[in-house]
């Protein structure tokens, strides 16, 4: 479907709810949809607005959001509206924005150490976790889909337009982290193609970039041991790559025990400085899914 490219300074007009947003610039796009960062010119606060011309897609994405407005690791939704903008329609939300920065540019602009990288990554598992015992599967992870907000150091999960029912076909997914693209399994919701794709995701972030092996899963992993990675990180993603009915909370012990153990993740782990912010938010995160983990599990 046609996206619609909005510039600065113009104003979105709810139909029914009568809320007007004043553009500010995009700040993300994907699918059907973009997002902008925008003003709201009743109080002057700045939200995120999804605008897409999918209703029913629109309408999901703030459905599901809606549900989880109790979780602090997912955006909080407000307004659900429809607007007219060069005489066609077109469906949108509001939702806080996130003042930050996603995974992927904060790995390419600074010195992040590995630790918090893996970190990231066994949060991220925690987070899946949680969202599955609530039958919503997100399977579009990357590295873009979570951000560090500067206002409250939390990682965040965004994007949730493609999240799906278990055993339900991926609509929305990364080709280099999709398990049926490396001929490692079926497109579907479940925990191994989660994991397959975190892993896959690490991988990408620690050695700066997924090796074109063609998409060749046995040689992929041969480069992986090659590396300087630890022999604990090495096996766990080796281990998650090739076992199909690995399981979440596997990997979030997995993943927690690579951390302690004396030689860390391997070079680097504590040559590199990092932001103070993101390191607190990320031990604030650990301490919370460390109970959500003891209480669902």
């Amino acid at each position: 479907m046609e996206r619609i490219l909005l510039k600065p300074g113009i104003t979105i007009r709810g139909r029914w709810y009568g809320g007007e947003y004043r553009v500010i610039k995009l700040i993300g796009s994907g699918g059907t949809a973009r997002v902008y960062l925008v003003r709201d010119l009743s109080d002057g606060r700045k939200y995120a607005l999804k605008l897409g011309s999918d209703m029913a897609g629109v309408e999901r994405e703030y459905k599901v959001l809606s549900s989880l407005s109790s979780i602090d690791y997912v955006p909080r939704v407000y307004v659900r509206d429809d607007c007219t903008i060069e005489g066609r329609k077109r469906f949108f939300f509001i939702m806080d924005y996130l003042e930050g920065e996603n995974l992927k540019k904060l790995c390419s602009t600074r010195r992040i150490p590995q630790g918090t990288t893996v970190e990231a990554a066994a949060i991220t598992a925690v987070i899946c976790l949680f969202l599955n015992h609530r039958g919503l599967y997100y399977c579009d992870i990357k590295p873009e889909n979570l951000v560090f907000d500067k206002t409250t150091g939390n990682l965040y999960l965004v994007d949730f337009g493609g999240v799906v029912g278990a055993g339900q076909p991926v609509t929305q997914f990364t080709p280099a982290y999709d398990r049926a693209g490396w001929g490692s399994g079926q497109r579907v919701a479940d925990e191994s193609y989660q994991i397959f794709a975190i892993l896959m995701m690490l991988v990408d972030l620690l050695l700066d970039g997924i090796p074109e092996v063609g998409r060749d899963l046995e040689a992929l992993k041969q480069r992986v041991n090659k590396t300087r990675l630890s022999k604990g990180l090495k096996k766990v993603i080796i281990k998650g790559l090739d076992v199909e009915n690995h399981s979440l909370k596997g990997l979030v012990s997995d993943l927690r025990r690579v951390l302690r153990m004396a030689d860390g993740v391997g070079e680097g782990l504590n040559q590199c400085s990092t932001d103070v912010l993101i390191n607190a938010g990320l031990a604030a995160s650990v301490a919370f899914f460390i109970m959500v983990l003891v209480f669902i599990l």
